[in-house]
């Protein structure tokens, strides 16, 4: 007895489903990196703020140990090295599964959810149209909130700690 071929209809409903679940696939990585992204972030931070108070105090002590005044800035320089890796791939990550999602929904998904395709617009400051109760919304993102992205200012953030650190080095 021989098995039955699908029909060209059910290849397409298989399709088209696994399609979907790759695009929720995408989505939710894109989230999870995100929130991932951030607690390495934090993570970071409070780890080079332990290190700037560290230094501090062996600055400002009475004795301070000359050794740490060299090794504690070079570490801070090493922190922040792996901190901007950490970041770069984390928003690496982040923009991959966008355009990954992008792609499933452009290529197999008919439906009309936007949210991600329309969500590229809005945060390079297109108008975007929503139809809400029947009626068209326009929305374009503020100049004032596209000037500094969160991974611009994550690299500010970074930045900062290592000219701290680099400070630290050539006073002492």
């Amino acid at each position: 007895m021989s098995e039955a071929q699908p029909s060209i209809r059910d290849t397409d409903a298989i399709r088209t489903e696994n399609a979907r679940i790759g695009y929720q696939a995408a989505v939710d990585l894109w989230t999870y990196e995100g929130e991932q992204v951030w607690n390495r972030s934090n993570v970071m931070l409070v780890a080079n703020s332990i290190v700037v108070a560290v230094i501090g105090l062996v600055i400002t002590s009475q004795r301070p140990v000359p050794v740490l005044t060299v090794v504690l800035p070079i570490t801070g320089l090493i922190l922040c090295a792996v901190w901007f890796l950490l970041m770069k791939r984390g928003f690496d990550y982040s923009v991959y599964y966008v355009l990954s999602a992008r792609e499933l929904k452009e290529q197999y998904l008919a439906d009309p959810v936007k949210t991600v395709s329309r969500g590229g617009d809005f945060a390079s400051g297109k108008v975007v149209t929503l139809e809400i109760g029947g009626a068209s919304i326009t929305r374009r993102m503020s100049i004032w909130s596209r000037l500094l992205r969160a991974e611009r200012a994550s690299y500010i953030v970074i930045i900062v700690f290592a000219v701290l650190y680099t400070a630290t080095l050539f006073q002492t």
